[in-house]
């Protein structure tokens, strides 16, 4: 009984959910993000969205997953900024393929 309770534990913990990857690239975009910004110490993240490309500039790579975080932190002079982060990765998440930030507008309240 002994090993079979272990057995069914040890097969547990081996299972990766799709929830965990998900969770995984997050924050993997969260850091490639935050080493674009490695002069902020501190961002609060206000909107996040994923999304799966139908298209992209290189035929080879099919369907990659885009993340796209909206932030927000002050600058140097106090001013708060508003800025939208897109994360690009494979259709495999285990790879990034582009980081992007834009200016974005505050939200509407």
């Amino acid at each position: 009984m002994r090993y079979i309770s272990c057995l069914l534990l040890l097969a547990l913990a081996a299972c990766e959910s799709q929830n965990y990857e998900a969770d995984k690239r997050q924050i993997l975009a969260k850091n490639a993000l935050r080493k674009q910004l490695r002069s902020f110490n501190e961002y609060s993240i206000i909107g996040f969205k994923e999304d799966t490309l139908q298209t992209w500039t290189d035929s080879v790579i099919i369907h990659p997953i885009r993340y796209s975080i909206n932030f927000n932190y002050k600058d140097s002079t106090g001013i708060l900024q508003y800025k939208t982060g897109e994360v690009t990765f494979t259709s495999q998440g285990n790879a990034i393929l582009r980081t992007q930030i834009t200016d974005s507008a505050p939200p509407s309240e």
